[in-house]
């Protein structure tokens, strides 16, 4: 499994990658659009991470 996941949905892209802090590692997410990042956060999973930014997109969609 890669370190890296990018995903179009509902008009967003959603990246996960590796946080850069080497002592808690984590998973940071961002949901963005024309170059603008509208959310972001971290997960202690890629999986949990690419959920979150799953729900973010999705909310953001609906707003």
């Amino acid at each position: 499994m890669s370190d890296f996941y990018e995903e179009d949905l509902l008009s967003y892209t959603i990246y996960v990658e590796v946080s850069a802090d080497r002592y808690n590692p984590a998973f940071s997410w961002s949901v963005c659009k024309d170059n603008i990042e509208y959310d972001s956060g971290l997960a202690f999973s890629k999986d949990d991470a690419i959920a979150e930014a799953k729900a973010a997109a999705t909310k953001l969609s609906s707003e």
